[in-house]
């Protein structure tokens, strides 16, 4: 686990089985329950009786099928339950929490992306690039998720002087794109983005940024 590419089906329903399902899907799961109060016990990637029980458990506190099967609506739940948690913590709009979630890995915990030629990619709930951060770190669901509202947190202070929903909208793109949203920011009036921050982008990849931000603010309520 971690040391190579996963290659497990990342929308795979996680569950008891024989052999026991292990990967790092199962340990981002864990790192979920755990963190939401449904004790499974160590994280160590292996869905065993104790994570059954603890998906059991959420899934009753959910109003979800009782079957210790933690297919997608388990992993929404769970998501959205630590982003609950992140946006109180730190300010940002839930609801918008909520459509970077989706767009990034349709709420699935151990979700990742094609491998790229330098033999990175991009682990877990949202998405986090394994060249700047780790695949344990990426496969953590709370601490991605933490990770990405307080990207959205910083890029909001930054973009003062924007409209409400504009702001909002490009601190969620920065996720993205830091350089290019600030550049937009910056271009549209945005008071405290140094210019050293920003990277103008061509007409293509400034379609590319702003397709991405209509999508991750389908949910936002500003």
């Amino acid at each position: 686990m971690f040391s190579t590419y996963p290659t497990y089906d990342p929308y795979r329903t996680l569950q008891l089985l024989n052999p026991m399902m292990q990967a790092e899907d199962v340990y981002a799961l864990q790192t979920a329950l755990n963190e939401c109060g449904f004790d499974c016990g160590v994280t160590d990637g292996i869905f065993g009786m104790q994570t059954m029980w603890a998906v059991k458990t959420a899934q009753k506190v959910h109003f979800l099928t009782v079957d210790g099967k933690a297919g997608g609506l388990t992993q929404r739940a769970l998501a959205l339950e630590l982003a609950i948690g992140a946006a109180k913590r730190t300010g940002v709009l839930y609801s918008g929490l909520r459509g970077q979630l989706e767009l990034e890995s349709g709420y699935r915990l151990g979700n990742y992306s094609l491998q790229r030629p330098d033999r990175t990619y991009d682990a877990g709930v949202t998405q986090r690039n394994t060249k700047f951060t780790s695949p344990a770190q990426g496969f953590d669901a709370k601490l991605s998720i933490d990770a990405l509202a307080e990207v959205i947190r910083k890029h909001y202070f930054l973009f003062e002087g924007l409209a409400l929903r504009r702001r909002w909208s490009l601190a969620q793109g920065a996720w993205n794109a830091p350089a290019f949203a600030c550049y937009i920011a910056w271009e549209e009036g945005a008071t405290k983005v140094p210019e050293a921050m920003t990277l103008k982008p061509n007409v293509e990849q400034r379609q590319i940024f702003l397709t991405y931000v209509t999508n991750v603010t389908v949910y936002l309520t500003v």
